[in-house]
């Protein structure tokens, strides 16, 4: 253990810390100063990042509490580096320097192949300078002089200067302390406080203090997907105007603006496949901070909306709730209903006529009613508010016995017999799928879809035909189930059969005659829930459960 080693100067560099102990104890070898610190004199010096922290911590005198988490967090570059990395990468490059060495990280970083690159010398500020000699007597390296991108020092704003010391030519093992030669005085005027150069060297210190939470490359990229949508940079339902964003950005930084190519900022628009390097997502998010949020209309206008339903005693009344939304061929889709049980959607396309879905048990109760009267058909359907072909299906459907003709059958048109093909089509060019990874997470989607339908109010049928649709991939999804054994076996088990859904809106219609505080009465029941006069034995068994509670 080391008997001596020196106190930490504020926000000082590892490396610093180091050199200023090669110094101190006056040794001139630096193999014999890494066998003093590491144990070990084939150990590298790393600036930024440096590796073999549990062997460097077992020999630091233990009242210091230097442990490895704490060289690593406040004396290297770690914080910065990782910022905006997931927790996985976050924990495997901590282990790395931990017990090992450091230069495989960059490239595990992504800092290799970055356009950000550090400087090649250490760096100090001609303003600090003055203050350290005041204040302690000699020079030391500021861990936030040397952040890759960063001009100006945080503290004074003044340009960072190159020292004479490069670490990449005074030997791989050599710790080089700050003194007066190799960071002579020199001049230096301050940028102004509002400056881009300024208020990025802040907030890059600041990350090095208090990092983000880590999270995957997808939440960034759904991120600042969110928030440039938030800002007005949205383009259709779900994507970014890259154009307006490449112009803008760079009207915004200084930088030229590149028709034609895409520039870094608009590929963190998109999915993150790859990590950025920190400085770019400090600038993008000084991007969207001089940039306010905008008001975004939702697709459909603000609710409630009007009811459709001709036969209710609220009909045009704003009564009407979004009950949900899915694309479907490239359109956004929207699902409305009533509490009278009229439901329809509409697409956020303008001109879109609504589409009914349900026509809810009003129509029933009225067409059953006309029936028994022996009304026409066309007086019926005018009646009902629906034309007649409409009133035929139903009535069909229902079993009444009408007046009118039934609908007469559709032929069937034969198919043409294909043409075998003389050689086989080219393969796809298109990646192949994960398919137990896509299984999981449509599985999971759909029991929460499934889940949000039930809740609805009035109650709608839970059927396989609107799970499927609400993602907008039933003929999809139906095709693939073969290949998607647990999103097939939620479908099955989610899907609700017409006795299940009737039984569910009998207890939905019950809570709403309490809250109504109307009498529980079996007619009153099978009215709301929109029931037959002659339903199943299990469904007149509930109905009559109610009677005299």
């Amino acid at each position: 253990m080391l008997p001596y080693f020196p106190p930490a100067y504020p926000d000082e560099l590892l490396y610093s810390l180091l050199a200023r102990f090669h110094r101190h104890v006056g040794e001139t070898s630096p193999k014999r100063t890494l066998d003093a610190l590491f144990g070990n004199r084939s150990v590298r010096a790393g600036v930024v990042l440096q590796g073999h922290l549990q062997a460097l911590s077992e020999r630091l005198p233990p009242q210091r509490e230097l442990t490895p988490g704490r060289l690593l967090a406040d004396f290297t570059l770690y914080p910065y580096l990782t910022a905006f990395q997931p927790a996985d990468v976050r924990l495997a490059v901590r282990d790395a320097l931990f017990l090992g060495h450091a230069e495989w990280i960059t490239v595990r970083l992504g800092l290799a192949a970055s356009r950000v690159q550090g400087a090649k010398a250490l760096r100090y500020c001609p303003v600090c300078r003055p203050e350290m000699l005041a204040g302690y007597g000699e020079l030391y390296w500021r861990r936030d002089h040397q952040l890759p991108g960063v001009a100006v020092c945080p503290e004074h704003g003044v340009r960072l200067q190159d020292s004479a010391v490069c670490p990449g030519t005074i030997g791989q093992h050599s710790f080089i302390a700050a003194d007066e030669d190799n960071c002579p005085k020199v001049s230096s005027d301050a940028q102004d406080e509002a400056s881009i150069p300024w208020i990025v060297a802040k907030r890059c210190a600041l990350l090095l203090r208090s990092p983000p939470p880590p999270m995957s490359l997808r939440e960034w990229g759904a991120h600042y997907h969110h928030e440039l949508r938030q800002r007005g940079f949205a383009k259709g339902d779900d994507r970014i105007d890259q154009r307006r964003l490449n112009r803008d950005f760079a009207s915004w930084s200084g930088e030229p603006e590149r028709p034609g190519t895409e520039s870094w900022a608009t590929a963190m628009a998109r999915k993150h496949r790859k990590a950025f390097h920190p400085l770019q997502h400090v600038l993008l998010g000084l991007f969207l901070d001089a940039h306010a949020p905008v008001a975004e209309v939702p697709p459909f206008g603000v609710g409630p909306w009007p009811c459709r339903n001709p036969l209710a005693e609220h009909y045009g009344q704003l009564v009407v709730q979004l009950a949900g939304t899915h694309h479907e061929g490239g359109k956004l889709i929207g699902q409305f209903s009533c509490s009278c049980g009229y439901v329809f959607s509409l697409a956020d396309v303008p001109g879109s006529k609504p589409r009914i879905l349900d026509l809810g048990p009003l129509f029933q109760q009225r067409l059953r009613q006309l029936v028994a009267e022996g009304a026409g058909l066309r007086a019926s359907a005018r009646a009902l508010g629906v034309d007649p072909g409409t009133v035929r299906r139903h009535a069909e459907r229902l079993g009444l016995n009408a007046p009118w003709a039934p609908l007469k059958p559709r032929p069937r048109v034969p198919r043409s017999p294909r043409v075998a093909c003389v050689q086989p089509p080219p393969r796809s060019s298109v990646p192949r799928r994960d398919w137990p990874v896509l299984d999981g997470q449509l599985c999971g989607a759909l029991r929460v879809e499934a889940e949000r339908i039930k809740a609805l109010s009035p109650p709608t049928r839970v059927s396989a035909a609107l799970l499927q649709r609400q993602f907008g991939r039933r003929d999809w999804l139906a095709s693939r189930l073969p290949k998607l054994p647990m999103t097939a076996r939620a479908l099955a088990e989610e899907a609700e059969g017409v006795e299940q859904f009737r039984l569910r809106r009998i207890t939905w219609a019950a809570k709403e005659l309490r809250r109504q505080h109307l009498p529980l009465k079996p007619w009153r029941l099978r009215r709301l829930a929109g029931l037959p006069e002659q339903a199943s034995p299990q469904v007149e068994a509930a109905l009559k459960a109610y009677e005299g509670t």
